[in-house]
């Protein structure tokens, strides 16, 4: 069994550096959100906190935060930090409390029935008309691969067929299963224009295929990661 210190030196994270978040992570918490329109002060639980950079931003931003977290390791480091941070070994997470539940490359780390598991407990935890958030590799995609192989911890990979039947499963409303949202405006005009040439060019490229191949398919093959919202009816 890989120990929790092994893997946090394998990914690098410096304890010292604990709730810090860039810029761009900061434009980038801040496009995947911007649809669900939270009120200020709404309150939110991230599952699998990691080294801390959404904690930190949704906090910088506001909103009332919490986090779980396997790893003792760094719920102790949170808390240092006066973060609200508590162990996953808690049964479920409340009833009807958060009006935002996020999992940000975390459901990857589970077994098929700890996800379902996970999302009943999120369900119940979401106030009527709360949504939760995910990220994990792109299942439907080779270029997720990198991804969803690249770390030894993950076990489930999944696509967009997963999605809906996890979303029936935990009796949640699909909202949207998407990609990641591209940051694109850069302090520097040519990486601009760059990254905006590669999003027009994605975008055109997901449209052919979809026309080509799957009409009916709504994921975003031409993205590494996936976003699934789901809302609480």
């Amino acid at each position: 069994m890989l120990k929790h210190e092994n893997y946090l030196n394998w990914k690098g994270w410096d304890p010292n550096l604990f709730g810090s978040f860039t810029s761009k992570e900061s434009q980038r918490f801040y496009l995947e959100l911007k649809s669900l329109k939270l009120k200020r002060a709404a309150r939110i639980l991230e599952i699998g906190f990691g080294h801390g950079h959404f904690m930190a931003w949704a906090k910088s931003q506001d909103y009332r935060v919490e986090g779980i977290e396997k790893n003792p390791h760094l719920v102790e480091i949170a808390i240092q930090r006066s973060f609200l941070a508590t162990s996953t070994d808690r049964e479920g997470y409340g009833n009807e409390q958060y009006d935002l539940i996020a999992a940000w490359d975390v459901l990857e780390h589970m077994s098929h029935d700890e996800i379902e598991i996970c999302l009943n407990n999120v369900r119940k935890a979401l106030v009527p008309g709360g949504y939760f958030i995910a990220k994990c590799p792109n299942g439907d995609s080779p270029l997720g691969l990198a991804h969803q192989n690249g770390d030894i911890t993950h076990q489930t990979s999944i696509g967009y067929h997963k999605w809906t039947f996890l979303a029936q499963q935990s009796q949640m409303h699909i909202v949207s299963i998407r990609g990641t949202k591209k940051v694109i405006i850069y302090p520097n005009p040519m990486i601009t224009l760059i990254k905006f040439t590669n999003w027009v060019l994605r975008k055109i490229a997901q449209w052919l295929y979809s026309k080509l191949f799957l009409p009916h398919y709504k994921n975003d093959y031409f993205s590494a990661d996936t976003v699934v919202v789901f809302r609480k009816n």
